[in-house]
């Protein structure tokens, strides 16, 4: 009796974990829509430098910057949150670890390129209305240069990682089934939409409403 206690004790407190674990995308969601507010669209430097320039040194971008990157990060937690809620449903668990691993890599190789645009820029801008015309080609050389093929791996795997996590939210049976669908096109958008401000806006509100939606939706 008082095992069966201690048991179902310890079931509530990982369920109150798992649920904790989910809040994290919408936290991380929000996050991302506030940032997005208040930076507005940045353009690349070789697109446009002086529309690039001043939306690197206005005064919200630093803030933005910062919320942007918790954004990316605390959601971790939250894909963790999926994997755990599945791992015991054995026809789903592989999908869902390879889909917790893949989105947690791909963010992480995302994640230098994010701190340079985040903190170099407004320097690199600030150099520009001095005078200095070379170095903003910098910011594009590490957004579509060399080092590009980090961020499109990462990207891979980040679209990849939501897919599998997508598809094992779908046949598991226990989660909500389109929040599985609105996690997978929260990748697809962000991948493909991040240099689009309604796409890239669009992608936060698919996993603020998947992350809503598996909080409430899961079972326990």
């Amino acid at each position: 009796m008082v095992l069966d206690q201690k048991g179902n004790e310890l079931q509530i407190e990982y369920s109150v974990r798992v649920r904790t674990g989910l809040l994290t995308l919408v936290i991380g969601s929000v996050m991302g829509i506030i940032a997005l507010v208040l930076r507005g669209p940045v353009p690349l430097p070789n697109a446009d430098v002086d529309a690039w320039a001043r939306a690197v040194t206005g005064s919200n971008y630093f803030l933005a910057q910062v919320l942007t990157i918790f954004a990316y990060v605390i959601p971790y937690f939250g894909f963790w949150g999926i994997y755990a809620s599945l791992a015991r449903l054995e026809e789903v668990e592989r999908l869902a670890f390879w889909g917790f691993m893949c989105s947690i890599i791909g963010t992480s190789l995302a994640i230098a390129t994010l701190g340079i645009f985040s903190f170099v820029s407004p320097q690199l801008a600030e150099r520009y209305f001095q005078g200095d015309n070379l170095l903003p080609e910098i910011i594009s050389q590490v957004a579509i240069g060399q080092p590009a093929m980090i961020n499109i791996l990462g990207g891979v795997l980040y679209l990849l990682g939501t897919g599998l996590l997508g598809l094992a939210i779908w046949r598991s049976g226990s989660l909500p089934k389109w929040a599985g669908i609105l996690i997978a096109l929260h990748g697809l958008f962000l991948v493909f939409g991040f240099m689009l401000f309604p796409v890239l806006f669009l992608s936060w509100v698919f996993l603020l409403c998947g992350g809503l939606w598996l909080v409430y939706g899961l079972k326990g």
